[in-house]
């Protein structure tokens, strides 16, 4: 009588070819290309590219702009008493707290995950009529302005392979859909420094963006500040920007401080 079946014993061996690759990958920080991840591990390419593929949609490897697969956050976060968006909920909410103080308007906190904008935190407006949004909610990149900001912050090619794989779907009819008018947005909002969401994600809905930055400038997370537009027009979303970017290089600055 045996004691595994194949399958079992064929999930073993994916397991095992799973591992070679994490463990090659975390071995150098600058990560590794298909061709010579194949060659490491030596397995076809065929194999460790479906491999690579999993552990990139799940978030335990993101993919650089040439193409080097490299440790994400999220396995990092797995040995962490406390997880990245935990750090950064706990940082945020007392100074989100203070933006709806100060603006009456419903503000969000995101970050990027698997090319999507993910809402990790939210704090609604006192009002009776206003933008809701919930925690978990996925939002796409080019109709958000918190997931402008995320375009904004990626090197070209990455930005270019995102918007290809994600596609550029018609939410509202104010949404851009065409690729030469996201590129022309996407390096508006790099220029300046925020982003504006002008009822492309959802009629009657304005909102503005701006980046929570790590210390070396990369974007960590967005935070956004978003109202009925007929409350928020485009010169009020404008003169918010100030304040927005404000809190949110406070808010860099405090997670700097817990490095």
């Amino acid at each position: 009588m045996t004691t595994g079946t194949t399958a079992d014993t064929g999930g073993v061996r994916v397991l095992h070819k799973t591992l070679d690759i994490l463990e090659t990958i975390k071995s150098r920080e600058s990560g590794f290309k298909l061709a010579e991840l194949s060659r490491q591990v030596e397995l076809p390419k065929a194999t460790v590219y479906r491999i690579l593929t999993t552990l990139e949609g799940r978030g335990y490897l993101d993919r650089a702009p040439d193409g080097s697969y490299r440790m994400a956050r999220k396995l990092f976060d797995l040995q962490r008493s406390e997880s990245v968006e935990q750090i950064l909920n706990r940082v945020a909410q007392p100074i989100m707290e203070l933006v709806v103080d100060a603006t009456k308007e419903t503000v969000n906190l995101g970050i990027l995950d698997a090319g999507e904008v993910v809402v990790i935190n939210t704090v609604e407006s006192p009002q009776a009529v206003r933008m809701s949004s919930k925690i978990g909610n996925r939002r796409h990149l080019h109709s958000t302005a918190l997931g402008k900001i995320f375009l904004a912050g990626l090197p070209e090619k990455e930005f270019l392979r995102l918007i290809r794989m994600k596609g550029l779907p018609r939410l509202t009819d104010q949404t851009l859909t065409g690729k030469p008018a996201v590129i022309e947005e996407i390096n508006r909002v790099r220029k300046q420094g925020w982003a504006m969401d002008n009822q492309e994600n959802e009629i009657e809905g304005r909102c503005i963006g701006a980046p929570i930055l790590t210390p070396d400038g990369r974007v960590a997370a967005a935070l956004s500040i978003s109202g009925p537009v007929f409350r928020m027009d485009v010169a009020r979303a404008k003169s918010l920007v100030p304040q927005l970017r404000a809190f949110c290089a406070e808010i860099s600055q405090k997670l700097a401080a817990l490095r």
